[in-house]
């Protein structure tokens, strides 16, 4: 899950959504904002190679092109498009900051600062047009983005707060200079909404300590009113960041018409999700390889789990691990850890399911109980404050059904007579 508030804040592709299949053929003359949405939606099915291939041929061409400023803003794009298909890959292989691939990561930060030192000399340019400028601007404000990411992962939060304060000026400064690329807003909604969230140091140095998480699930809502070519990436981290909410114990005594309830975010989280399911997985599989998507699944598990509803969560959770076996068949290096995870995950919902008490199900229940008071998690996540709020909802779960049960007082007592 770590693909929701830090792997995902600033995959921002350009403006320029390009609807349906196009052919293979007629993909190779393709600009770059062309490309990028389609590479994204095709990332949602786990089709990678191809688009690696199609970037990798184009920034070749053009760096063997003569350097003029539409070449060098041109090469810039791909850069990005390529080190977006790559952060996407990372979350496809379930990246944390205790497991990566240094290859995949090596080659990540390179093409991020690619297009930083490209974005830089393009302002620093004298003949650069506005729109120009608006989009080295924003680029920029992405590559920064996304060397904070890395940053972070590695434990380097001053310098991961270095780089994203630069992220969110060079954001800003695009949606001046240009109000249409909605793309701008998504990555700002992730800032604004991630270090309020967080909360702590972080959010003190940025934001004064300021609550900014309605500022910034509205920025994301308006990214997706305006169609962003990042449509799927914004539509998945909206809705975790309110399955996020639900969690939050700030928004324990909200009223339910408050924007921040449990009623609100568990609406709008349902709302995404339905909504993710009938743009991008109704009907055919686009690709035969395609058997499903974990992140969704994992998300839709949650939901279920919040909503008490073990029986459709611990179905999704098996999803999540039919899918990953599949990609591991494919070929994808998936972190050992989310099987492990999700299985624990299943077995969570089989004992939130046991009705009636016995010495089996009472030993497993506190084995469940130990893992997690061990360290154990049903979700990888990052940030130890969410990971707290996570532990908190399945523990304190699986401390009531000791209590409903009896599972504490001798075999034989009260309702196990």
């Amino acid at each position: 899950m770590k693909a929701t508030v830090f792997c995902l804040v600033f995959t921002l592709l350009v403006s320029g959504e390009v609807s349906g299949r196009t052919p293979s053929s007629e993909r190779d003359n393709l600009t770059a904002d062309e490309m990028a949405p389609l590479a994204l939606k095709d990332s949602m099915y786990y089709h990678f190679d191809e688009w690696f291939d199609r970037f990798q041929e184009k920034i070749e061409g053009l760096e063997a092109a003569a350097p003029s400023l539409e070449n060098r803003v041109e090469l810039m794009k791909f850069y990005f498009n390529y080190t977006g298909l790559l952060g996407e890959l990372t979350h496809t292989l379930a990246f944390t900051s205790k497991y990566r691939i240094e290859k995949i990561s090596r080659e990540f930060l390179s093409y991020s600062n690619r297009v930083k030192d490209l974005a830089n000399e393009i302002l620093n340019d004298d003949t650069k047009t506005e729109a120009q400028e608006a989009e080295a601007d924003l680029f920029l404000g992405a590559a920064e983005g996304y060397i904070g990411i890395f940053e972070y992962g590695q434990g380097n939060l001053f310098q991961a707060l270095i780089n994203g304060f630069q992220a969110d000026n060079h954001l800003e400064e695009a949606l001046v200079l240009n109000p249409d690329l909605v793309d701008g807003y998504f990555g700002l909604g992730m800032y604004r909404y991630g270090n309020s969230r967080l909360g702590g140091f972080g959010n003190f140095i940025m934001q004064g300590g300021e609550d900014l998480r309605q500022v910034g699930l509205n920025h994301i809502e308006h990214a997706i009113l305006k169609n962003a070519s990042a449509m799927p990436l914004a539509m998945k981290t909206l809705a975790w960041f309110y399955i996020s909410e639900q969690i939050n114990p700030r928004n324990k005594d909200l009223p339910a018409e408050h924007p921040l309830s449990n009623t609100k975010t568990r609406q709008n989280a349902w709302a995404l999700l339905i909504e993710l399911e009938n743009r991008y997985f109704k009907g055919p599989a686009p690709y035969p390889h395609f058997i499903g998507n974990k992140e969704i699944a994992m998300m839709k598990a949650l939901q279920y789990v919040l909503d008490k509803n073990y029986t459709q969560a611990e179905t999704e959770f098996k999803k999540v691990l039919e899918i990953s076996e599949h990609l591991k068949k494919r070929g994808f290096a998936i972190n050992p850890q989310l099987t492990s995870s999700v299985e624990a995950g299943i077995k969570f919902c089989s004992l939130m399911l046991w009705e009636k008490k016995d010495t089996k199900g009472c030993a497993e229940i506190q084995e469940q109980i130990d893992f997690l008071n061990s360290g154990g998690s049903m979700v990888e996540y990052d940030s130890k404050k969410i990971r707290s709020e996570l532990h908190a909802v399945f523990s304190e779960a699986l401390e009531k059904l000791t209590a409903k049960l009896h599972c504490l007082e001798p075999l034989g007592s009260r309702d196990a007579r």
